[in-house]
């Protein structure tokens, strides 16, 4: 997300549909054709770029950033059409006309002299314009309002999907120590690979979700590793990734144990 930041990459996305005109059934479309093309830029500028990554940004733009821009734009087309619906003229005759006619009733007449009205009706087109600016300063004022909510969730968006892809390494980080710990424990009750590859295969293919089928396999090298297993605190993906992760580690394990001859003695084996 160093790269990716959703609060830049938002306001990149929002500009341009803003510059083009783009109508809300089209936002989707605008989205995708930005990420395409800031994945070609960096390809071309970076040695190794990580596509998962970028679709992953997408995805949060379209479920979360879009719903808020549409309302924003709900917000601000509302408003800007109020404010150029309303009109100068109306607001000066309106104030003119209506202060005037209660001065009228007021004054029993009087205020309807030329020398007074000539007076009244210039100080009351005076407060009308002021009426009609007021009511645009505040249109102006919360159009401004709808735009800082925009922002700031942004920001709130880009806080929280920073904080999640730092949790997100930090725990592969985590499982990644976890795993390699565990395979050397493992590894410390055999002295030939052969022996660990052959309990591996019998618990791999068993893959034991329960105490019973753990004790049926007779493998207590791997009941540390498998403890979580049979107590329900990993799905099937998660286990899945959790003996994929062990056989990689297991093998970096053998290979550093006998650089020169494991690999051929491996491949023979399973060859043969």
């Amino acid at each position: 997300m160093s790269q990716l930041q959703l609060q830049r990459i938002s306001k990149e996305i929002i500009d341009r549909a803003e510059r083009g005109l783009v109508p809300n059934q089209s936002l989707p479309k605008v989205v995708d054709d930005y990420f395409v093309q800031r994945l070609k830029q960096d390809e071309m500028e970076h040695a190794q770029v990580d596509s998962r990554l970028y679709d992953q940004v997408r995805k949060v733009v379209q479920a979360e950033v879009l719903p808020l821009y549409e309302r924003f734009r709900l917000d601000a087309h509302r408003l800007t059409e109020r404010k150029q619906r309303r009109k100068l003229w109306q607001y000066v005759l309106g104030t003119v006309g209506f202060f005037e006619i209660l001065e009228a009733i007021l004054s029993h007449g009087r205020s309807i002299a030329p020398q007074v009205l000539i007076t009244t009706a210039i100080l009351y087109s005076l407060i009308g314009f002021i009426v009609y600016s007021a009511a645009q300063y505040l249109d102006d004022l919360q159009l401004a309002r709808a735009r800082t909510r925009l922002e700031k969730s942004l920001e709130n968006l880009d806080v929280k999907a920073q904080t999640d892809a730092a949790y997100d390494n930090r725990r592969q980080l985590l499982d990644a120590d976890v795993l390699r710990a565990e395979t050397v424990e493992i590894l410390t009750r055999y002295d030939r690979p052969e022996d660990f590859w052959r309990d591996y295969q019998k618990v791999r293919l068993a893959d034991p979700t329960s105490a019973g089928e753990l004790r049926s396999l007779n493998v207590p090298a791997f009941e540390t590793f498998l403890k979580f297993h049979v107590e329900g605190h990993y799905s099937n993906v998660a286990r899945e990734h959790r003996f994929n992760r062990l056989f990689l580690e297991a093998q970096e394990v053998f290979i550093g144990r006998d650089r020169e001859s494991y690999v051929l003695n491996h491949l023979r084996n399973h060859t043969a």
